[in-house]
This record gives C-alpha cells, sequence and structure tokens, in this order.
C-alpha cells in the first residue's frame, strides 16, 4: 500500500514535469543591471517565444516612471555557449529617470520588469536596494490578461536576509490523524556583505550563511489543540556559484547542521549533520526551470534516535520544476538503509500581482506520506497526509 501511495505522489511529480512541452507565445525578459540611468548599459537576459526559429538582430525596450518614458535599441549580443535558450540584448539609456522605472518590449509580448532609477543625490544605500525580473520569468494567465510582476535579485545583490526553505501554514484531515496544521518557518543571513569592508579583506566571507527553520505540526483538532512536535534547525554553510556547464553543477552548498525536537528525556530526539547540496538546472524555451538539489549527509551525532539512517537514509532527494510567477512543484524523496521510505511533494501557485524573488502570496498544497513527517516520531509510519494552505516563500 505504501508503495503505491508513493508511486502515486512521483507520478503526479512527473505529470507536471512532462508539461514542458507547453510554452507560451511570448518574450521572457530579465534585467542584469543592478540601476537604470542616463548613460548607464542595460542588459536583458531573454528567452524568445517558441514560435521564433531565429534571435532578431535588433529589440526595442520601453522605460517609463513617472509620466517620463523612452524607447531604447536592443542589439542582440553574441551568444555565451552553443544552442543557448537564453541570449542577450544590450542598450544603453539616456534619460534621467526618478524612483521605480517600468520596462517592457515594444511591439513584442512579455512580462514588465520593474527596476529602480539612478537619479542624482540617491545615496547608495537606497541604490542596494534595487531589485531586478527573474530569468525564469512567468506565463501565468491572470484575470486581467497580463502576467505578474516578477521581482529576483541576483546572485549577488541577494538581501542579506533572505528566505531559505518554503514558508507555509497548512491544514488537512484524514482519519488517523484528525484534523492537524503544519507550518513552517525558515530564513537565512549572510553576515558579510560582499561589497562590504570586511568582504574587501577577505572576499570568501561573503559567501558564508547562517540559517534557520522551524516546521511545527499542530493538532487543531486535539483536546486543548496542542503542538504535536516542533523540529528546529539551525545550520551554517558556505554557498558559492558552479559553472553550470556540461554535468557540473550551477551551485554548491556545504555545511553542518543541527536538528532537535527541544525536548528532554524520553522525547528528546536530535541529530547533528555535515552536508554537501549541489543544484543542476536545465532551462527550456517556455522560460520553465529544472532543478535537481540532492541533499547528501553524514551524520556527526545521532545519539538521541541512532537507527535514523534506517528510515532516513543519507540523502534527501530533491527536484523542483516550473515558473517563478506561475506553477512550481516540487519533490522530496528519502530512502532508509532498511527499505523505509517517505515522499513528500508541494504544488504551489501564485495569487499576488507582484513576487519579490521567491516570496508572495501563493495557494500551497502539500501531499506527505512516509515515516517521520516529525523528529519525535522518525520511526513511525503514518497515513498519508494533504493539506492545503498559503506559503509566502516556495
Amino acid at each position: 500500500m505504501k508503495n503505491r501511495t508513493l508511486g502515486s505522489i512521483y507520478g503526479l511529480l512527473m505529470m507536471s514535469i512532462t508539461h514542458a512541452s507547453y510554452s507560451a507565445d511570448r518574450w521572457i525578459i530579465a534585467s542584469n543591471n543592478e540601476l537604470v540611468g542616463a548613460g548607464k548599459k542595460i542588459s536583458l537576459e531573454t528567452v524568445k517565444p517558441s514560435s521564433l526559429a531565429t534571435w532578431p538582430e535588433k529589440l526595442k525596450l520601453k522605460l517609463s516612471a513617472n509620466g517620463l518614458s523612452e524607447e531604447i535599441e536592443l542589439t542582440l549580443a553574441a551568444p555565451t555557449q552553443a544552442n543557448d535558450v537564453r541570449r542577450i540584448y544590450e542598450g544603453n539609456s539616456k534619460e534621467s529617470f526618478a524612483g521605480v522605472v517600468k520596462a517592457e518590449l515594444v511591439g513584442e509580448t512579455s512580462n514588465p520588469l520593474i527596476m529602480l532609477a539612478e537619479a542624482g543625490g540617491v545615496p547608495p544605500q537606497a541604490a542596494a536596494s534595487a531589485l531586478h525580473a527573474s530569468p525564469v520569468a512567468a506565463d501565468a494567465p491572470e484575470a486581467n490578461g497580463d502576467s505578474p510582476t516578477i521581482v529576483l535579485a541576483k546572485p549577488g545583490e541577494e538581501p542579506p536576509l533572505s528566505s531559505n526553505e518554503p514558508i507555509y501554514f497548512l491544514m488537512g484531515s484524514n482519519s488517523e490523524r484528525g484534523t492537524d496544521a503544519r507550518f513552517q518557518i525558515s530564513f537565512k543571513y549572510r553576515p558579510f556583505d560582499p561589497k562590504g569592508s570586511m568582504a574587501g579583506y577577505a572576499p570568501f566571507l561573503s559567501n558564508v550563511y547562517f540559517a534557520y527553520t522551524q516546521t511545527t505540526i499542530w493538532d487543531i483538532g486535539g483536546d486543548s489543540s496542542p503542538f504535536e512536535d516542533t523540529t528546529y534547525r539551525p545550520s551554517l554553510f558556505y554557498k558559492w556559484d558552479g559553472s553550470g556547464q556540461n554535468i557540473w553543477p550551477a551551485e554548491w552548498r556545504a555545511g553542518v547542521e543541527h536538528e532537535s525536537n527541544g525536548q528532554a528525556g524520553l522525547d528528546s530526539r536530535s541529530l547533528n549533520i555535515a552536508f554537501v547540496r549541489p543544484t543542476w538546472n536545465i532551462d527550456f524555451e517556455n522560460g520553465k526551470r529544472l532543478s535537481f538539489l540532492p541533499k547528501i549527509y553524514q551524520y556527526i551525532e545521532k545519539d538521541d534516535n541512532s537507527d535514523i539512517q534506517k528510515y532516513r537514509g543519507y540523502a534527501d532527494w530533491q527536484l523542483r520544476y516550473g515558473r517563478e510567477d506561475g506553477l512550481i512543484v516540487s519533490g522530496l524523496y528519502r530512502q532508509g538503509t532498511r527499505g523505509y521510505s517517505t515522499g513528500q511533494v508541494d504544488m504551489s501557485y501564485p495569487i499576488s500581482d507582484r513576487l519579490f524573488g521567491r516570496t508572495g502570496t501563493f495557494v500551497h498544497l502539500q501531499l506527505f506520506s512516509g515515516y517521520g513527517e516529525t523528529l519525535l516520531d522518525y520511526n513511525q509510519d503514518r497515513d498519508t497526509q494533504l493539506r492545503i494552505g498559503l506559503s509566502v516563500a516556495r
């Protein structure tokens, strides 16, 4: 029965992945510039509509803010690699804008961008808050026919405090558990700014992150509605970009993580791991991206739950597929050393018009089946649980 359930979960995930054949007949554009201003070079990363066989040599981009507008001619730059599904167009702005600037292609259907003007007298602190459109922009339909605006910082411009894992509040019910909720908060913090004085002396420090994730199962339907268990996961890791060429990952993470449920006595559960998490990305012409990001770990200490590897194994096998303004499907699979397995599928869709990075407002559906949804019950198998709710980061 359990194998059939897990098969259904990953069948659902793979059905969503085969949806890559769908392609929106629109341009997808993203800004590689930090700011826009007079005489400043503009570089757009683009994905052309699937209906176009070749890349046009020229595109026109319209910038508008506070009643002022300008059309810029962009020229196709040389490809960075063979058969690249993304190409760069470049041009220069002549106008001095102020405040938030909207950018969109002229005569073509595309997602809009939000940029920040580099106006005279703007302090460096304000300039540093500029945000950018994601290269995985969007084709999700809306009631007014326009795509949501995607605002996403590039890796070097990521704010010091940002989301790490998904942040959500979900509820569900089944015959075994009754009505319960699962909620999670997760963030990461980069203490050393890449442009700061400390990183100037030791640049590698700007790749150091502290992270914290807390996951709680809340027995809403029980007497007095107690929290069933809470897992606390502080971590320290080093993150750096890979080449992304051929078989090499596009990003690496390596670090240590503590996990515990904060209880004492017989209910105490804790472990420490060292982990590495490479990330491979495959980009499709329709703007969707498939990411494979396995988290591979070794237990450093696990005395409170010495046989946890039988149920969790030594890796979290993770997939993520979709577009940032549309449906995102992610899957997690764990295979224990004694044949015990766990699967989780998350599906989310934006219901807010503006998405800052991977944060916004999303309707979120989660299906869990297997062992160890809580650290307290790491060796207990529970009925499959379906929950629905909202997430603010995914």
